[in-house]
């Protein structure tokens, strides 16, 4: 199925050298042309060529300066990888698999990196750029789905290359000069083919930033556009913002990364007068297939090149963008839907056994997903000595009434209702949380690890020893899925200290039967870190002439913190 000629990202260094004028990129410094671009490729390439070594992690924000250090890489003769984020998991995973750094990635004792200061002392004009070798140059990515944790997949130029050219035989016309902007990453399959090497390779400007508010959208006006965008950006499209040079200047809004509500393209179309094209696929398969928003827009048409067939009730694909000829079964549940398109039925692989009893998930955030008090769900397993099913779910208009007017309680119940009947009563969510947005990445995703950290505890569930009118001991295991360790020091978790006076005043307020308000805190002292799995004594006495409570918190012979309050009574509470 491979067409083994040169194609247009093998022959680009050479084809802008042709066009030294061509305008590439367009950053807060101006425009930027093939010579300065191609001097920067120089630039990166002499630097890895000086590095020793076959493997670089690449991590930048900038999509110009990427851009330049990945064709750089590749003209050197690297494998790049591309982390989706800077987290100290994905670096301490990158460790074990590269032989440096490129970019902005933190430096480490253990790798050499190079940074674009490095990089400018080493430009040699007299490098010369070659055809790429497009079965030899290579990209390690990530996947960015729902689950586990991320998985690299190898990328040969070749299958970005035939991607690239099935993009341009499908939307070429309707892109054609036009200025590419987007809200996702390039560190991720989709924002590096649509917003970095298809506008390469089809000579249209691209923006070096990433946009990252509706303002900045809106703002888009001064020639032909082209969006990148994912579903949570264009779910969030504000009616107060004035759209109209936006919407003037629309040619083309993509979306993928998931699907987009029905709401959403709507609303693309009435702000934009552009229907937003969505483009389904994942980091394995590349692209599949694409729809525009309108009447009867449930189907998806395969992208040129991409065969498809239904086995089992599940979608297979074959393309160019895949590294062989043979079908690649996917996780998706899928229907022939007529005029050589499919319709897709939502994840084959989002079955939970629960209590020896087969609980699709999928099936439960559909049913919630039909009632009028929700606009987005979703549903996840939340694992511990018994697995829970939970929700995480935005509010309709309707449903934000009833929050706002009654609380969660009476919500919860009626949702718990509108499932009766259709789903098992076992897989009835035992966890609800109601959000004004879904955590998403850069990409608009939300993975399994952002949902489930909306549910971590805040505090240790207390084992009390004595609770007396005005005195109180309790003990807390401080467990490492506590939420206050999240981002608080990486790599060398710390409790911080707001978390030891929260559970001081919670506690403290539990035990005299108090108003958990404090009025003013003094005699504060933290003496010694906590780190996960301490096992601390807190301590409480309660002055009830003087309003005051102390605390303290020790463990063995250490003491960790102490102060005190003056809490508010029951007369002067609000309530």
């Amino acid at each position: 199925m491979n067409d083994h000629t040169s194609g247009p990202l093998e022959t680009l260094c050479l084809d802008l050298a042709e066009s030294p004028e061509r305008v590439v990129a367009r950053s807060a410094d101006g425009e930027h042309s093939a010579i300065g671009f191609l001097a920067l490729v120089r630039a990166w390439a002499v630097a890895f060529k000086q590095s020793p070594g076959a493997s670089y992690a690449l991590y930048m924000e900038d999509s110009y300066q990427f851009a330049a250090a990945l064709l750089g890489g590749w003209q050197a003769g690297k494998t790049l990888w591309l982390p989706g984020d800077v987290l100290p998991s994905t670096l301490a995973n990158l460790a074990k698999r590269v032989h440096g750094l490129a970019g902005e990635l933190p430096p480490t004792r253990d790798l050499p990196r190079l940074t674009v200061a490095s990089v400018r002392q080493s430009v040699s004009p007299e490098f010369e750029l070659a055809t790429l070798d497009a079965d030899r140059c290579q990209l390690q990515l990530f996947t960015s789905g729902s689950s586990g944790e991320p998985v690299a997949v190898a990328k040969r130029l070749r299958q970005l290359q035939n991607e690239v050219t099935s993009l341009q035989q499908q939307f070429g016309d309707e892109v054609a000069d036009t200025y590419v902007a987007g809200t996702v990453s390039h560190q991720h399959i989709y924002g590096l083919l649509f917003r970095v090497l298809w506008p390469l390779a089809s000579g249209r400007v691209f923006a070096a930033r990433r946009l990252e508010y509706p303002e900045e959208i809106a703002a888009l006006g001064d020639c032909a556009v082209t969006l990148i965008a994912s579903p949570a950006h264009l779910k969030r499209l504000p009616d107060a913002l004035d759209w109209r040079a936006c919407a003037k200047s629309m040619r083309a809004c993509f979306s993928s990364g998931g699907p987009l509500p029905v709401g959403a393209a709507q609303s693309v179309l009435r702000l934009w007068q552009r229907a937003p094209i969505e483009v389904y696929g994942s980091t394995e398969t590349g692209g599949i297939g694409w729809r525009q928003y309108g009447p009867g827009c449930a189907a998806w048409q395969p992208l040129p090149s991409v065969e498809w067939q239904v086995e089992a009730g599940a979608l297979q694909v074959r393309s160019t963008h895949l590294p062989d000829e043979h079908w690649y079964q996917t996780e998706d549940r899928a229907v022939a839907a007529g005029a050589g398109g499919f319709e897709l039925l939502g994840r084959a692989d989002r079955i939970y056994k629960l209590e020896e009893r087969r609980i699709s998930l999928t099936a439960i955030e559909q049913r919630l997903l039909a009632s009028d008090h929700l606009t987005e769900a979703k549903v996840l397993v939340l694992p511990g000595a018994r697995s829970l099913i939970a929700v995480v779910a935005v509010a309709s208009a309707q449903g934000q009434a009833l929050l706002d007017a009654e609380g969660k309680r009476p919500l919860v119940l009626l949702l718990r209702e509108w499932l009766r009947g259709v789903v098992d009563p076992i897989a009835n969510p035992r966890r609800w949380r109601f959000v004004d947005s879904l955590p998403a990445d850069a990409q608009g995703k939300s993975s399994q690890a952002r949902l489930a950290a909306l549910f971590r505890p805040i505090r240790p569930e207390p084992r009390w020893l004595e609770r007396e009118n005005h005195s109180a001991q309790l003990e807390l295991t401080v467990a490492p899925d506590l939420a206050h360790f999240e981002g608080h020091f990486p790599g060398t978790p710390v409790l911080p200290g707001v978390a030891m006076l929260d559970w001081a005043m919670h506690y403290g307020a539990e035990a005299f039967a108090l108003q958990p308000h404090c009025l003013q805190m003094d005699v504060l002292k933290f003496q010694q870190i906590v780190r996960p799995g301490a096992e601390l004594s807190l301590t409480l006495q309660w002055n009830a002439e003087r309003g005051v409570m102390s605390f303290s918190f020790i463990s063995g012979e250490q003491r960790h913190a102490s102060g005190r309050f003056r809490m508010s009574h029951p007369s002067e509470s609000a309530e």
